[in-house]
């Protein structure tokens, strides 16, 4: 299967249709691929070990191409990012949150409130790239269990990382206050050493490159109109 996806080509080889089904947007056609991708039994293991639930081999070959893409990323000034990114008339959002504090239900109230102005890029695995001078969020097939994205991109501008509160408000804080909260949202490489060095220059790069937020948040209807203003009209 040839895939274009953050504009590299992708020729992986599947065993399973799960991926299939979940890339076929970014199915694409060219004669010689950048990287060459397949998932074999001992990565499909891996997984599973790493999972508290007994996932069938179609998921655990999904995830596990997405893995050894992110370990090639890096070197080709690229990362995956956990979190949900979004298109708001041509700049690019990143909303980032520990698992559980309501990053896809503040993407909807959003959505809610900006309609046909937002594009969901990615709901849950973006990829980041660095290309000259800007920062290009993309989407991606592994896009959560909402299904939520699409092959398109945004230039990032924004990333807001969602705490909960009473009241709903963004504030604006320091590269030095991002850094401990975007450790876990950048999928770090684990097997070659020079990866690792480029994806925390890359952090720094799009620290040092986005507006950083912390949005406070509850979930009322109205949260975000609210930090839409806070971000886009301050």
């Amino acid at each position: 299967m040839k895939c274009l996806i953050a504009d590299f080509k992708w020729d992986i080889e599947e065993k399973f249709d799960t991926i299939r089904e979940k890339a076929k947007d970014y199915v694409d056609s060219f004669d010689i691929a950048d990287f060459n991708i397949s998932a074999d039994d001992s990565d499909l293991e891996y997984e599973l070990s790493l999972s508290e639930f007994p996932l069938k081999k179609p998921y655990l070959e999904y995830i596990a191409v997405l893995r050894k893409i992110g370990e090639i990323l890096p070197i080709h000034n690229a990362f995956v990012l956990h979190g949900a990114g979004f298109d708001v008339e041509g700049t690019g959002v990143a909303l980032l949150a520990k698992s559980g504090t309501g990053k896809t239900t503040h993407l909807s109230r959003w959505k809610k409130f900006l309609k046909d102005k937002m594009t969901v890029v990615n709901g849950d695995k973006p990829i980041v790239r660095f290309l000259d001078n800007k920062i290009t969020a993309y989407g991606t097939p592994w896009c959560g269990k909402e299904n939520l994205g699409c092959n398109t991109k945004t230039n990032l501008k924004h990333i807001c990382f969602i705490e909960r509160d009473q009241t709903n408000y963004a504030e604006k804080i320091t590269k030095d206050e991002a850094l401990p909260r975007i450790f876990n949202q950048v999928y770090m490489p684990t097997k070659d050493a020079e990866a690792v060095t480029k994806t925390m220059g890359l952090i720094d790069r799009l620290l040092s490159g986005c507006e950083l937020w912390i949005i406070h948040c509850n979930m009322d209807e109205n949260a975000g109109e609210i930090v839409y203003n806070n971000i886009f009209k301050s």
